[in-house]
């Protein structure tokens, strides 16, 4: 096992050329950019309730924190800079998906979290983005939907491996895609 729990490197480790590289990189390019272009669906909000996609980042990291957060730890964990989340928040608290409480350990800062309203916001969207996956896997069968499923986690940690530099992955860490497989 590596340092972060993901297998070694197998004796055909892949290298320049490699064509299976080249392929799977195109379609995560795919990928990613599918995903990014699925923003909120409108049948998630109310009348004059609006979010971005990066208020959509935001609401995800508030829901993923066991705690409410303060602006900048937010910033942080989006990488984005202190003055872009704290627009954005305005606009999510403004509209009710995020509540701003005062830091009882230090008054000139805020803790930040869902409102009920926020976490529904965010269930639905969820929701919809499942309803996508599940359409587009509709002729998979379980054995191998389960099986990308652990492939992509354990891609998601390899990644993370070659580039240490970049931020961890948000899933929990993959069992053997076999063990996965067979669920």
């Amino acid at each position: 096992m590596g340092k972060t729990g993901a297998p070694e490197r197998a004796p055909d480790v892949a290298g320049p050329g490699d064509t299976a590289v080249e392929e799977l990189e195109r379609a995560l390019t795919g990928v990613a950019r599918t995903i990014l272009r699925l923003g909120v669906p409108p049948q998630a909000l109310r009348d004059g309730e609006q979010i971005d996609r990066s208020g959509y980042w935001a609401l995800v990291r508030l829901d993923e924190s066991p705690t409410p957060v303060r602006l900048s730890d937010l910033a942080a964990s989006l990488e984005l800079d202190l003055s872009t989340v704290s627009r954005q928040v305005r606009d999510l608290v403004g509209t009710g998906l995020v509540t701003r409480e005062p830091d009882p350990l230090d008054g000139r800062a805020c803790l930040l979290s869902l409102s009920g309203r926020g976490r529904a916001v965010l269930d639905a969207v969820r929701e919809a983005r499942r309803d996508v996956l599940r359409d587009a896997l509709s002729a998979w069968s379980a054995n191998e939907r389960a099986t990308v499923a652990a492939a992509v986690a354990r891609l998601a940690y390899g990644l993370h491996d070659a580039a240490p530099w970049s931020p961890a992955p948000e899933t929990t860490r993959p069992q053997s895609s076999r063990a996965a497989a067979s669920r």
